[in-house]
């Protein structure tokens, strides 16, 4: 067998560790998951009925278009369906859009560091991965554009980005837009976009409806508590759509996917609850950080990078000492930012967990 040279470059992705796997390894009778920016909370009661109600019909195929989901979609953020596309989860989504976008010869760039994934489908097509340093642990908007060029085809932009939590407001957003050319999309990748606090978290919306080389992305994983099913959506130009229904698979959005999906949309109001708790542990795990002495880089997200290297045993070994405790998280030395780990805000009690495992550490 002879492989494809570009595999030689890629590394697979590292999820973070499932909770029964950590409470067999260590004897644990409590292990709490704050390591892969996940909801605390399950997801609503009415989804969990209508997704019990499509168990009989799984001999079926999914509707292929997605036609429900996708129209519900349309209304709710006023587009047409054709300028919206589904994907299994949003990281499929990347996957397409490298697929039609990028080939040998072209770049992407995109901030470093950053969600892994970006690099990953851009070495996979053998174009040429442009990655520019962050600038105080935010996207250094004046360097990337200066890094796009004539053979730029896609431009990776995580707003809260991940893995800080940082957030750009709407307005610098736009003015680098609109320096970037025509032959280059900007995806914008707004996984996190409803934990937001600032008056102008929707402004990605409006710069997508005025530029057709701009792509939103936003997922059902986070804040809806869908990430066991993996749906995510995007908003673009309708040619962007015509293009990648050329090359994603066919069923690619599970039955249970889209009546989940389906469903937890119609509930949008019941977020609030859902961001008040996110901003309430946000808060909790400031106070408590600040109480050992620990530093952490302020989020707009649902997770935070959080300072470990001044602990009394070596950052690098942190994590797992975290770990052979009963809590999971992101180190941070796997996403570029070596003497942090990453961390979800959980529930009150998941949070206190993991500060009296940290106090433990000091």
């Amino acid at each position: 067998m002879k492989f494809i040279s570009q595999i030689e470059n890629l590394t697979p992705y590292v999820a973070g560790t499932p909770i029964e796997v950590v409470a067999e390894a260590y004897g644990l009778d409590r292990v709490v998951k704050l390591a892969s920016n996940e909801s605390p909370l399950p997801p609503f009661p009415e989804v969990l009925e209508v997704i019990t109600g499509k168990f009989e019909s799984l001999n079926r195929y999914p509707d292929a278009e997605a036609r429900q989901l996708r129209a519900a979609l349309a209304e709710r953020y006023a587009v047409d369906p054709g300028q919206v596309i589904l994907g299994n989860g949003s990281c499929e989504l990347l996957i397409w859009l490298s697929l039609i976008f990028l080939e040998p010869g072209t770049e992407a760039v995109f901030s470093d560091p950053t969600f892994l994934v970006y690099e990953e489908v851009t070495l996979a097509r053998g174009a040429r991965a442009v990655k520019v340093p962050l600038r105080d642990f935010a996207n250094d908007l004046e360097a990337l554009a200066a890094a796009v060029n004539e053979r730029t085809r896609l431009v990776f932009l995580t707003n809260p980005h991940n893995p800080t939590g940082s957030y750009l407001p709407a307005a610098d957003i736009a003015a680098f837009a609109a320096r970037l050319p025509d032959s280059c999309a900007l995806v914008l990748d707004e996984a996190y976009n409803e934990y937001v606090e600032e008056p102008d978290s929707q402004g990605g919306l409006e710069l997508f409806r005025a530029n057709a080389n701009v792509i939103v992305i936003r997922t059902f994983s986070k804040i809806y508590g869908l990430c066991g099913l993996r749906v995510g959506y995007g908003l673009c130009a309708p040619a962007v759509k015509e293009a990648v229904d050329k090359v994603r698979q066919p069923f690619n959005i599970n039955t249970l996917a889209q009546a989940a999906a389906l469903k937890a949309l119609s509930l949008e109001k019941r977020l609030e609850e859902r961001r008040s708790l996110n901003l309430a542990g946000r808060r909790q795990l400031y106070e408590g950080f600040d109480g050992l002495g620990i530093g952490y880089i302020p989020t707009q997200s649902n997770f935070m990078l959080v300072e470990i290297d001044q602990l009394a045993v070596a950052a690098a070994d942190v994590p797992e000492e975290l770990l052979r405790r009963g809590v999971i998280v992101r180190d941070g030395a796997a996403l570029g930012c070596p003497g942090y780990m990453r961390v979800s805000a959980g529930t009150p009690s998941e949070n206190e967990f993991l500060l009296a495992k940290l106090a433990e550490l000091k």
